[in-house]
């Protein structure tokens, strides 16, 4: 069943209104704050718009994997409140990058992006890193030999390395799965921005059954305070992006 029982206070739309209040409320300047509110009543009026169409025919949305679900399991306690918003991002971004890849993920491929999905922001929590990305890495290649599935960690590798990436030529040459990836991400990240998917019947449809949970509300909390705690000396990419 697709997108049933499910609160629509708690769609996509809500969730970027309430990202909109606590920028302002951490101070965001008038001028910012006015041109987001614009932006983000655009943004929800697509994909409200959105919602009113019919599903591509075919298209599912998945709202539980038993892999990932038994790998935030094992870190449910480390995650703590985040939980239930982290495992939502990390949905999305398995339906999102199913999407791209036509919907016909094979068995192996469809394991491969839920133990990816799992511990590509894991390293926020568990080793309290905004440059989450070596360690995640490192914490899923430990899960990847403990289980058995020591071929796919290259790939999987990849997958969680270039999930941030900013240029995205070189996809070109890699396993398509990496870039679907990406964009999947991408997409979560932005609540469809990036790429410009938002407006689609299919990414409203997972916005809506998978709600933010205050996921983003953590992002923007963390970041600012790394921002403002003295150890950022340069501008540039924040730490998790790659060029």
């Amino acid at each position: 069943e697709i997108c049933e029982g499910f609160d629509v206070s708690q769609a996509c739309a809500p969730s970027l209104l309430r990202l909109v209040v606590r920028l302002l409320s951490m101070g965001f300047f008038t001028t910012t704050g006015s041109i987001t509110a614009v932006v983000v009543a655009i943004l929800a009026f697509l994909q409200q718009r959105a919602l009113q169409a019919p599903l591509p025919e075919g298209a599912k949305i998945i709202t539980s994997h038993p892999i990932l679900d038994a790998i935030l399991e094992e870190h449910k306690a480390v995650i703590g409140k985040q939980y239930h918003g982290y495992r939502n991002h990390c949905l999305t971004v398995m339906n999102l990058a199913n999407h791209r890849m036509g919907g016909s993920l094979t068995e192996e491929q469809d394991d491969v992006l839920a133990v990816a999905a799992a511990f590509h922001d894991i390293a926020l929590w568990t080793d309290n890193r905004i440059d989450y990305l070596d360690p995640s890495i490192a914490r899923m290649e430990e899960y990847a030999k403990r289980t058995g599935r020591d071929k796919h960690i290259k790939l999987m590798r990849d997958m969680i390395y270039y999930h941030h990436k900013i240029f995205t030529g070189a996809f070109a040459s890699m396993d398509p799965l990496i870039g679907a990836f990406q964009a999947a991400d991408s997409s979560a990240f932005t609540f469809g921005l990036v790429p410009f998917d938002m407006s689609t019947p299919y990414r409203a449809a997972v916005g809506k059954a998978l709600p933010n949970k205050g996921f983003h509300n953590f992002l923007v909390g963390r970041g600012a305070r790394h921002l403002f705690s003295g150890k950022v000396t340069t501008m540039g990419p924040a730490p998790m992006f790659v060029l």
